[in-house]
């Protein structure tokens, strides 16, 4: 069996990591923190290489949930505006953070129940799910409806896939959206200077934003943030949600973060459900990047109190949705 799947403990957490035998990949997933997919290591050029940014400890994970790896944002991505929101005539308060908002959603600061673990020939696979009403019951009263996601991690020859099912097990209808705040780490090589590292993102338009909470208003991207042609890690400063995003002829979006230097890439692929991305350059790292997949816009459930489309997604009871993302490697096309 070339997969395999292995329960340990780091830090006194509960970790599960999916290895590829042949070649060395690893996927390292917590469970007890908001089922963070937070190492993955990977083939790339001969050498073993960490493809997201990592946390020093799972402490430092635990403590700053959505700073490493690849947290799961739900059921709202992103900032809800003063943690205040309306739906189907009723007022909703969400706690806000430091910065007076709402943000990110329950899940990340959950533990979820793993429900399978599985390795074979072609993949290792482990999923697990997270139920508002049973894993997080102190914010049901925040939202609307009862939210379950299931989530599906597999790695496999070609890389990750994070595969999310969305279901609805209420008798109203569930708002809601998804979002991973993925770190990866740039350059690939330490050797490689950063100018030398590009970022390729298909979006044409970006959210106007004000207090890092959008207008409603999109605009055509200025050109430090046009990366459709790519743009260096160096130097980069970005904290926006974009917009417009070209899909190919499956349907998903693809972004690229190329090392010129060693003449490879890491993608992320996007299924058509993630309709906007923010991209984000952490101070407090300046060899990281964050893209964000997102199913819809900062604040969207308030957008569309004022009729404007920013992507809330809704779902009657007993019915579900899907979206998946891909994390690869390969050469530089």
């Amino acid at each position: 069996m070339r997969f395999t799947v292995e329960r340990q403990k780091i830090d006194g957490f509960e970790v599960i990591e999916l290895t590829d035998t042949e070649s060395g990949a690893t996927a390292r997933v917590a469970p007890q923190l908001g089922f963070n997919i937070f190492s993955l290591r990977l083939d790339v050029a001969g050498k073993l290489t960490p493809i997201l940014l990592e946390p020093p400890s799972l402490g430092e994970l635990k403590a700053n949930p959505s700073r490493y790896g690849n947290p799961v944002l739900f059921p709202f991505p992103n900032r809800i505006r003063d943690g205040k929101y309306s739906w189907k005539g009723k007022a909703y308060a969400t706690p806000a953070n430091a910065s007076g908002h709402a943000i990110h959603g329950y899940a990340l600061r959950s533990a979820w129940r793993v429900i399978t673990e599985q390795g074979g020939d072609d993949h290792a696979r482990v999923e697990a799910r997270w139920q508002l009403s049973v894993d997080a019951p102190e914010h049901r009263e925040h939202w609307p409806a009862d939210a379950v996601l299931t989530v599906s991690c597999k790695l496999g020859v070609g890389g990750l896939t994070i595969e999310a099912v969305v279901s609805n097990p209420d008798t109203v209808d569930l708002p809601w959206g998804l979002g991973y705040h993925t770190y990866f780490r740039m350059p690939l090589t330490e050797s490689t200077d950063t100018a030398k590292s590009k970022i390729v993102i298909p979006a044409a338009r970006r959210w106007e934003l004000e207090g890092f909470l959008p207008t409603g208003r999109q605009t055509p991207l200025p050109a430090e943030l046009d990366f459709r042609q790519g743009l260096p890690l160096a130097g980069l400063k970005a904290d926006d949600v974009l917009t417009g995003l070209e899909h190919g002829s499956d349907g998903s979006s693809e972004c690229h973060l190329i090392d010129e230097t060693i003449g490879r890439e890491v993608f992320l692929a996007a299924s058509p459900e993630f309709t906007e991305l923010v991209v984000f350059t952490p101070s407090w790292n300046p060899n990281a990047i964050a893209l964000e997949p997102y199913t819809q816009t900062t604040d969207a459930i308030n957008l569309a109190a004022r009729g404007i489309e920013g992507g809330l997604k809704v779902l009657p009871p007993g019915s579900s949705a899907r979206a998946l993302i891909r994390i690869g490697k390969r050469p530089v096309r």
